[in-house]
């Protein structure tokens, strides 16, 4: 009769350890992954205040923004607790260091959609009620929305399998976000184009360059993502060879 194996306490404390690890890992990913999708909806709601003249929703997005605030908070406590404890070197604290840094990057786009709804409000109250954007204006200001959100959605499903492919899909959208952006400064070029005064035109261009910025900060963890799942720091590579040389060794 085959006696049966047994693990060593060693193994045992190893694979328990190692169990754990990976539980906080899950958790700290978790967090963020709650983070970016709450920020996608604070984007959605302040730009749709913005374009359908609706301040109300622009009210729901000042709101709810601590909500992000405190996930980043659990977050950076999250990974502090990670590196107290686990000590991680070589790919681990590489992981654990990239979400961080995504973590980061999600906040910020947060408060992006928080400055959308403050410029919102202050435009409301500068045209008295009225509605002040005209149909090209918003067509313009919808297009770039739908770029930065994009992005933005496309990222954070990056970083739920650290996926190389959708972290390219998002380098892939950044010529679009930036023609859109371009697309509503043309608009505004000129003071009193568009029949907005001089503080209106501010209004509506700071809320344009935030959705810029959102699309930035989705780069940015892109950026992470590859980080991770390659071992590589691309953040000042040239992205058309990147894109390139990736999509290539993914054939």
């Amino acid at each position: 009769m085959t006696e049966p194996t047994t693990q060593a306490p060693a193994d045992l404390a190893r694979g328990h350890t190692v169990s754990r690890y990976d539980q906080e890992l899950a958790k700290l990913r978790g967090i963020i992954l709650e983070m970016g999708e709450h920020v996608v909806e604070q984007i959605q709601a302040a730009v749709s205040g913005l374009i359908s003249h609706e301040e109300n929703h622009a009210f729901r997005v000042l709101d709810r923004e601590p909500q992000i605030d405190f996930l980043a908070l659990d977050a950076d406590e999250e990974v502090f607790r990670v590196i107290a404890r686990r000590q991680p070197t070589a790919i681990d604290l590489r992981i654990v260091l990239a979400l961080s840094k995504i973590a980061g990057d999600v906040e910020r786009a947060g408060d992006k959609a928080a400055r959308i709804a403050r410029q919102t409000i202050e435009l409301d109250a500068l045209g008295r009620g009225e509605e002040l954007l005209s149909a090209r204006l918003r067509e313009a200001l919808s297009t770039l929305d739908a770029c930065a959100c994009c992005m933005f959605e496309h990222s954070i499903n990056g970083v739920a399998r650290f996926d190389v492919r959708v972290a390219l899909d998002v380098f892939e959208r950044e010529p679009a976000l930036y023609e859109a952006s371009h697309a509503v400064r043309a608009l505004l070029g000129d003071e009193g184009q568009e029949g907005l005064s001089a503080r209106q035109t501010v209004c509506v261009l700071t809320c344009a360059h935030a959705l810029e910025r959102i699309g930035n900060h989705a780069a940015n963890v892109a950026e992470q993502v590859i980080y991770v799942a390659e071992g590589q720091d691309v953040r000042f590579r040239n992205r058309e060879i990147l894109i390139e040389t990736l999509r290539h060794r993914m054939l």
